[in-house]
């Protein structure tokens, strides 16, 4: 025997022992020698005592562990009656002649688990339980034997010898078995594997196609097929494997008995499910009994690279964007706006969608509750960057997408405090003779269907020419202008030469006159003019230093001066037109009025955005690092936006950027563009690339922490999906489950889960046809969707005509025996090899238990002998 101190620390009481003996003899002066003598030596034995019970005193005793046993039966379909019956019998033998002293236990499976025994016992009594091993209320449509092998490690004591005896075909199609074998290898567990035996048939066909459930875009897998020659003799036949129609390869070979395996390497091209089958062919089909089981169809989600859809706006100019976002783990598809798309299933395709300067125009109501749903219902995020095209009035004001916005788009006199008029247009026509007839009807037409374009305070005016001005009318507001001009009109008729520039110059004096934010200039002529061209330099360098842009419309196709009418709008910022139909004169004047008209919805001037509050966005970027931006939409700031980056230029606090939460997504805006218009020092700046790869990455879908395995099973009557989480769902939340249909019309059909495990949960899908599907998955807690999954779902035609529990006959051998493998186990043992090692434990037994009754008892006599002195006394 050994003995041992758990706490030698308190030994070193002892070294009171002889303070402990002064302070007892003289305190008990009174007492005879004998007395103080018998009373020292008794507490001194009591204070001994009470140190070696706190020093731990003990001796150590060598003993045998427990051993527990856990017969694991398989009671799923795909085992025979006859299966079952041996198993049962085998339970009923191995119980038998094990040691009684074995404490043991029985759990069965299929689809699910349950312990018939929850404790173990020395005699399992297992011809009381026959009956309700029989009729026990389990799922048999699938086997589970990795939640067999998690039940057992529930029902066996953690400090005893553990053993599992399975009983099983292998034939598993839920869970995942190897990682549970080896949590049980980690526990100390061995497990024993035995198969019922298997009848002999004719029968070849194929077990399985094996591809991964799913993999990235570019990468290289190997498609494996594996047929099983039940025969006693090789068979000649063929094996094809297609990909959707397409041949991948063919075998014409002769099928070996037992396991054949075929594969094919293959490489993963576009996003989305690949579909893959097998088809064997046999010259002799009396050796192939059943033929339903002679294909096999397998499916892998391919997952692309994080993908962003650009929708460029700014027609001929460059795109600095893509080149900014795209890398290793970023892909960039660029569309013009008339290609977006129509569809939400062409939407979740992508993690984030850029609208570069998109004008509304190009958009219809459809495309935009598409768009705000994408992002509140399905998590994308949407950035959008503003310039000439993005205005208030005739544009996203009031529509889904200001909506999702953090921002008001505004038009408008910008607030400061000297009032501007939002515009000031003049109308040059050339009444020269060559605008005899129609020409100078339809300029008539196109001055007064310009008029009812313009705003109420909109100055408007109209000068005449051939070699010398005539002011028609006079540049004031459009309410005045609207009174006279009918009349005014009428007196104008074509006669006389042609010079343009006095006419531009009477223009450019009264447009200076005014205060407007946007200065513009229509030139309707043939553009021959007798002027001598340093008047006409000295002219346009006045226009551009005024910033007043002129467009000119050449009218006809012969005898036109079209070099001089391009050069003038181009120097002038303007655009050119050419009418050979003079019909569409009004509509084209009217066109190049919206476009500038437009312009008053956002503000140019040089200026440099600073840092409002702190933003992810901004991270590693510093105020001063900031070049200048040349102009930006004017827009409000919605309550509970983020404004990261602001400017003061126009007297108040307008947002350059902007950004937050909608729904499930996330949005920004960034209002100034991406373009070389107004950030021409932005393009060019080192961290250009980082500030726009920070704001797409905050933009992008949010990654769902849980992953969930998607099993369809279906039976004559019902088709019902199985999901398993990565993740436990917890007491404060809940799992939804919406089915959305391929044309993800509507909002899906909610689906009722029931759970059947901690991380498992079924339902039912009635009047589901055959096709692809998308599963929405929500966790909720409250009333917030706090993480989001969708996950792409393949009903087969296939899948109605056999459920997955039939598909498999025989034992899977191969699998069996690397359960046993990895636990240390073996497969089909013989009854006297399912032993564990005994192993000898060293068990400390505490002397407390003894101390402290005897300690008690020598703390009474001392009392005892001190209080008979007293009383003798």
């Amino acid at each position: 025997m050994e003995y041992q101190f758990t706490n030698h620390d308190f030994l070193k009481l002892l070294y009171v022992l002889p303070v402990f003996w002064i302070t007892t003899v003289l305190g008990y002066r009174r007492l005879s020698p004998l007395r103080i003598a018998l009373s020292t030596f008794l507490r001194t034995f009591v204070f001994l005592l009470v140190v070696l019970v706190l020093a731990g005193f003990s001796w150590k005793e060598k003993s045998k562990r427990e051993i527990s046993a856990v017969f694991l039966v398989d009671i799923s379909d795909s085992v025979t009656q006859e299966g079952k019956e041996w198993m049962w019998d085998y339970v009923k033998d191995v119980e038998k002649n094990m040691d009684k002293n074995i404490k043991k236990g029985l759990v069965i499976f299929g689809g699910e688990s349950k312990a018939i025994t929850p404790t173990l016992m020395e005699d399992l009594k297992l011809d009381n339980i026959d009956e309700e091993f029989m009729r026990l209320d389990i799922s048999t449509d699938r086997t589970d034997i990795a939640g067999g092998i998690m039940a057992t490690l529930g029902v066996m004591p953690e400090d005893s010898s553990k053993m599992v005896i399975l009983l099983s075909d292998g034939n598993q199609n839920l869970g995942n078995v190897l990682k549970a074998a080896k949590m049980a290898a980690s526990n100390e567990v061995k497990i024993f594997v035995a198969s019922p035996p298997v009848r002999k048939e004719s029968e070849i066909l194929i077990k399985k196609v094996n591809v991964p459930k799913e993999t990235s875009e570019g990468e290289k897998f190997n498609i494996r097929v594996v047929v099983e020659n039940r025969n006693d003799t090789a068979i000649k036949g063929n094996l094809k494997l297609h990909q959707e129609d397409n041949l991948l390869e063919e075998w014409d070979t002769e099928f070996k008995k037992g396991i054949n395996v075929f594969d094919f390497p293959y490489k993963s091209e576009e996003k989305g499910f690949a579909k893959f089958n097998a088809n064997l062919n046999i010259e002799d089909t009396s050796f192939d009994k059943d033929e339903e089981n002679n294909s096999k169809v397998a499916f892998v989600n391919i997952s692309g690279k994080t993908k962003l859809l650009y929708i460029n706006g700014a027609e001929n100019q460059k795109m600095y964007l893509p080149e900014a976002l795209e890398d290793k783990t970023i892909a960039v598809d660029i569309k013009k706006p008339d290609q977006i798309p129509n569809t939400l299933q062409e939407y979740l395709k992508y993690d984030s969608l850029i609208f570069s300067n998109v004008s509304k125009d190009f958009l219809n109501d459809g495309q935009m509750n598409l768009i705000e749903r994408y992002v509140k219902d399905f998590g994308g995020g949407f950035v959008m960057t503003c310039g000439t095209n993005i205005t208030a009035e005739g544009g996203y004001s009031n529509t889904k997408i200001e909506e999702i916005l953090p921002v008001k788009i505004i038009g408008g006199e910008p607030p400061k405090k000297e009032k501007k008029t939002r515009l000031s247009l003049v109308l040059i026509i050339d009444k020269s003779g060559s605008m005899l007839g129609k020409k100078m009807l339809f300029a008539k037409k196109a001055s007064i269907e310009l008029l009812k374009q313009l705003k109420k305070n909109d100055n408007f005016g109209i000068i005449a020419f051939d070699t010398i001005p005539y002011t028609i009318v006079e540049l004031k507001p459009n309410e005045e202008v609207k009174k006279e001009i009918i009349r005014k009109l009428s007196m104008l008729n074509a006669d006389g030469g042609t010079d343009i520039f006095p006419a531009m110059d009477a223009a450019y004096q009264q447009l200076t006159q005014k205060n407007s934010r946007v200065n513009h200039v229509i030139l309707l002529s043939d553009g021959n003019t007798r002027s001598i061209f340093y008047q006409y330099n000295r002219l346009i360098s006045r226009f551009q230093q005024a910033n007043v842009t002129v467009s000119t419309i050449a009218l006809g196709s012969w005898l036109v001066n079209t070099k001089l009418l391009k050069d003038i709008a181009k120097r002038t910022r303007g655009q050119f037109y050419q009418v050979t139909d003079i019909i569409k004169l009004p509509r084209l004047v009217v066109q190049d009025s919206d476009f500038f008209v437009s312009q008053s919805d956002f503000h140019e001037e040089h200026f440099y955005p600073r840092i409002n509050q702190g933003s992810q966005i901004l991270k590693g970027i510093y105020e001063k690092q900031f070049p200048p931006l040349k102009g930006y939409t004017i827009t409000e700031a919605k309550e509970k936006a983020e404004i990261p980056l602001v400017t003061n230029i126009m007297g108040k606090t307008d947002p350059i950027l902007a950004n937050w939460r909608y729904g499930l997504g996330k949005v920004v805006i960034y209002a100034s563009d991406a373009n070389a218009r107004w950030s021409s020092k932005w393009i060019n700046w080192l961290k250009f690339n980082k500030f726009w790869s920070q704001v797409m990455r905050w933009s992008m879908r949010d990654i769902s922490k849980a992953d969930y395995d998607i099993n369809v099973k279906a039976d004559d009557n019902a088709v019902s999906i199985l999901i398993e989480s990565s993740l436990q769902v917890e007491d404060d939340t809940k799992l939804e489950v919406s089915l959305l249909t391929p044309d993800f019309v509507g909002d899906g059909q909610k689906l009722t889960l029931k759970q059947s495990a901690p991380k498992r949960f079924t339902s039912e899908l009635k009047d589901i046809n055959p096709g692809i599907y998308t599963l929405k998955i929500s966790r909720i807690k409250g009333e917030k969707v706090v993480d989001l999954k969708t996950k792409g779902l393949i009903v087969p035609e296939k899948i109605f005509a056999k459920p997955l529990e039939y598909s498999s006959h025989g034992n899977n051998v191969s699998f069996l025996k690397n359960i046993a493998e990895i636990t240390g186990g073996k497969y089909n043992p013989k009854k006297e090899e399912i032993v564990v090692e005994e192993i000898e434990t060293t068990i400390a037994k505490d002397f407390a238990k003894y101390l402290i009754p005897l300690a008690i008892i020598l703390f009474i006599f001392d009392i005892a002998a001190r209080k008979f002195n007293r009383q003798m006394v």
